[in-house]
């Protein structure tokens, strides 16, 4: 990861864990978490509950590529309702609505388009 993603993915997760914005539940790219700690809980979860005499299912879903198809409006509205201010949501901002992209195929290449949707 490059030194200036570094500062500010570190920048928005402290406002996110200063602002109680993260389910207690979440392990992804949470500090100290992990799929390591989110098995591990679920399998207290598991153990917990069949101590308890109850049955219990499970479904594990996967969400592949989920950051490629995040619609920069939705996240651009997320980030202000969760007054994500200053350097960062500027930043943020002008990421999202900087990014551009053109096709070639058969030779031809296609007009400059925005990018609307993905992250990563």
């Amino acid at each position: 990861m490059k030194i200036f993603e570094r500062v500010v993915k570190r920048n928005i997760m402290k406002h996110l864990i200063e602002q109680n914005l993260i389910n207690p539940g979440q392990h992804g790219f949470v500090p100290e978490r992990s799929t390591k700690t989110q098995l591990l809980q679920h399998y207290c979860d598991i153990f917990d509950t069949l101590s308890e005499g109850t049955r219990i299912d499970t479904i594990f879903l996967d969400f592949a590529k989920a950051f490629d198809k995040v619609d920069h409006d939705i996240l651009l509205q997320k980030v202000a309702k969760h007054k994500m201010k200053g350097k960062i949501g500027l930043w943020l901002q002008e990421f999202l609505n900087s990014k551009k992209y053109r096709v070639v195929a058969n030779g031809e290449m296609s007009d400059v388009q925005d990018v609307l949707s993905g992250v990563s």
